[in-house]
């Protein structure tokens, strides 16, 4: 689908909470600091992506959020710790730096699995598998491989999941995002 005037460009993911928002920012600064020429995301941007569904029709809104309420169903709330600084595609010439987790344990992965699969069934499709990271700076010409930063582990209470939609901001040549959606997990109860 290709983006115009009746299309939103949209994603689930996971807001991050004031104590986990500061710590990516203080990892982000970390790295400026060590001298990474980078584009640093704003505080405002920091998540953790569960399933980019790109541009959609305006049309298919509702059925969207929909799926996103169906999908949170089978999952409790869990913390994910983010304790690691990566890149992607990889460490050596990074395009896009990265906090992620080095055990992204099975309650991410099912709750991917559930979301993505409320999305396959509307007739979306992901590539690759989803990884419990949080994007903190992109890199236009890589050249440098990610320093070894020591990192303090940041704690993600994950206790819902939100519809995110990209809004670009021509005047500062970039994005911003916008809740459109946020469904709590299920209790467990």
């Amino acid at each position: 689908m290709t983006a115009g005037a009746c299309t939103r460009r949209l994603f689930v993911g996971i807001e991050l909470d004031r104590t986990a928002r500061a710590g990516c920012v203080a990892a982000a600064e970390q790295l400026r600091a060590s001298g990474f020429a980078a584009r640093y995301e704003e505080s405002g941007k920091l998540h953790v992506t569960l399933a980019f569904l790109g541009n959609v029709a305006a049309s298919e809104y509702d059925a969207i959020a929909s799926a996103l309420a169906g999908a949170t169903t089978l999952g409790a709330p869990f913390v994910l710790t983010l304790d690691k600084l990566g890149g992607f595609p990889h460490e050596r010439k990074p395009r896009v730096v990265y906090i992620g987790a080095r055990e992204q344990g099975q309650a991410f992965r099912s709750l991917a699995q559930s979301v993505r699969g409320a999305y396959l069934a509307l007739g979306f499709a992901f590539r690759e598998d989803a990884v419990a990271h949080v994007t903190i700076a992109r890199v236009k010409e890589a050249r440098r491989p990610l320093p070894t930063l020591d990192l303090a582990p940041i704690r993600v209470g994950i206790e819902r999941v939100t519809l995110f939609e990209s809004i670009f901001d021509a005047e500062k040549n970039t994005s911003r995002y916008e809740t459109r959606a946020s469904v709590p997990l299920a209790s467990g109860d």
